[in-house]
């Protein structure tokens, strides 16, 4: 089994079997992403731990130009975002509180939030984080969102 098949599998025996026998847990799948980062995106806060410890590269970005911190942070996984925050930098750890504390449970993908004037500012404010230190892709996942609320109340 691959290691991203692994993770996939969310099964503990099988992920620490897949990193035993992995010639690079930092390999490459679809769209750059890596191993770390499909675990820290997924909440496998012990899947991510054991990664680290095989050497997994927690700075690597995907094609959206995030890092498994951001990704675990932008899909609400605390757990995971504790582990990974002390190798990220200042900026990087603030961008990723921001997330938490915008999307709290909601996943952060489909920016949904629940109506309050709070919670929908806070991920406003997470996105325009996001694209001031160049993560231009959540900002639009909310404009896009925002358009479409508008359309269904046209409609």
């Amino acid at each position: 089994m691959s290691l991203f098949d692994a993770i996939a599998s969310e099964e503990p025996q099988a992920i620490a079997a897949a990193v035993t026998a992995a010639r690079d847990v930092n390999e490459l799948g679809p769209g750059r992403t890596t191993p770390l980062i499909e675990a820290a995106r997924r909440g496998l806060v012990d899947a991510v731990k054991r990664l680290l410890a095989a050497g997994a590269e927690p700075e690597w970005r995907d094609d959206e130009q995030e890092t498994a911190l951001l990704k675990a942070a932008a899909n609400g996984h605390a757990q995971v975002v504790a582990v990974l925050a002390p190798l990220a930098s200042d900026d990087e750890q603030d961008l990723a509180r921001s997330f938490l504390a915008a999307f709290g449970t909601s996943h952060a993908p489909e920016y949904q939030y629940d109506g309050s004037a709070l919670q929908k500012r806070a991920v406003e404010v997470a996105a325009r984080a996001a694209n001031f230190v160049g993560h231009r892709d959540p900002l639009d996942r909310l404009e896009r969102h925002e358009r479409s609320l508008a359309l269904k109340k046209k409609g």
